[in-house]
């Protein structure tokens, strides 16, 4: 357990927390500086006394008296630091608008350290390189703007351009923002599909905030990832085998591969026939017509939201003609919506990989030029091959796909 602070430190340590947050519980002040609640009980008394305008709300906490305001708060040296390091990082975020007002905000705070305190971060700042981000990229510049969305429940307007190059535009109700490795995204309540979606902010083309305000949701973000998490995970059954394989391609990349068996399932969606020439244009307009309609909301008996591209039919080898087919696994092929195809797939012994990162920069059809590259290792049966994109695939750069090979 953390050593409790002295008295006098955890006393400015409480105005500090007070004046940070609307009210506060005496647990989270005891939790905060390590002591008891009966000793907080104490300390805020102790305050009272002094003079400090300390609001008791029975049952729900402790405030500041409005408007009432304590002298600016003197940095430690350590805090300084801390300061310095989070603007480098800052500095190579993507978003212009984060980096723009970080910026100024850190301004504003150096003013109010002691001159040889200013000395000393101005010389840390010089000691620090972040190595993300090399070329300091600025992709998008609506980061800002969209967490006012967030605190003010406004309601907003996109045009988004999807990864499949799907335009769009949608009235959204921001909900919250995370960031990945490389991109912020904005997870929103979307009016046109009547459901949350995941938005990448690099691939929002205009946003436009409304007056009109909408009513908070009552979830926390864990909570929605919680759902999205018993939403997505139910993809097929796929019980793994302990046999696992890792092939070297003629370019020295290493894939590692899983033999897996999977069960019977039916597929409902659409489908396209192409060949090996013709299948980055073929496939590119089925993904278009999949998401510009909506058809996952239209498939009956749905058993799962993870979306499915199927190759199959095959003429020959890869080089041949083939059938692709995109929809989701259904119950049953009972009703079949028209201008949709369903069909039936035995299952059977497959090899399985999985293609990590950012879907922009191709890294699906990169797993399919080194499994190309392995048909002898492979010994593919070219009955049907499949990717799936579910849970994992939900942030488009930092996705997972899994890849079936059927042999």
């Amino acid at each position: 357990m953390q050593k409790a602070k002295p008295r006098l430190a955890r006393l400015t340590a409480i105005l500090t927390q007070l004046q940070s947050k609307k009210l506060l519980t005496a647990r989270a002040i005891a939790e905060k500086h390590q002591v008891s609640i009966r000793t907080i009980y104490r300390d805020i008394r102790t305050l009272e006394q002094s003079g400090i305008p300390i609001i008791t709300e029975e049952g729900k906490g402790y405030s500041l008296m409005p408007n009432y305001q304590l002298p600016p708060i003197m940095l430690t040296e350590a805090e300084a630091n801390a300061l310095i390091t989070a603007e480098q990082l800052v500095l190579k975020n993507k978003d212009e608008s984060f980096v723009k007002h970080y910026q100024e905000a850190i301004i504003k705070i150096k003013a109010t350290l002691r001159s040889n305190d200013k000395e000393k971060v101005n010389l840390l700042k010089e000691r620090i390189q972040i190595r993300a981000n090399p070329k300091n990229e600025k992709t998008s510049n609506y980061l800002v703007q969209l967490q006012s969305t967030i605190t003010n429940c406004n309601l907003a307007q996109i045009e988004y351009l999807s990864l499949q190059g799907a335009q769009s535009h949608r009235t959204i109700e921001p909900f919250a923002l995370y960031s990945t490795q490389s991109n912020w995204i904005l997870v929103a309540f979307c009016r046109k599909r009547q459901d949350f979606r995941a938005f990448r902010l690099d691939r929002i083309q205009k946003l436009y905030t409304q007056s009109a305000c909408f009513q908070p949701h009552q979830m926390t973000l864990l909570e929605y990832f919680e759902q999205c998490r018993e939403k997505y995970e139910n993809t097929p059954d796929i019980p793994l085998s302990s046999d696992t394989f890792t092939f070297a391609t003629s370019n020295q990349n290493k894939i590692q591969m899983q033999k897996v068996t999977i069960k019977p399932f039916h597929i409902i969606g659409i489908a396209v026939r192409t060949s090996h020439e013709d299948a980055m244009k073929d496939i590119t307009s089925l993904w278009q017509q999949w998401m510009s309609q909506n058809l996952a909301e239209k498939i009956p008996n749905k058993v799962s939201p993870a979306v499915y591209s199927i190759y199959t039919d095959y003429e020959s080898d890869y080089t041949g003609a083939y059938t692709t087919i995109l929809g989701c696994q259904a119950g049953n092929l009972d009703a079949i919506p028209a201008g949709m195809v369903g069909h039936s797939f035995d299952g059977g012994t497959y090899q399985k990989m999985t293609a990590k990162g950012d879907l922009s920069e191709g890294i699906v059809y990169n797993a399919w030029n080194d499994i190309w590259k392995m048909e002898k290792e492979l010994n593919r049966a070219y009955t049907a091959d499949f990717e799936i994109y579910g849970e994992r695939a939900m942030n488009p750069s930092d996705a997972e796909v899994d890849i079936f090979l059927a042999v």
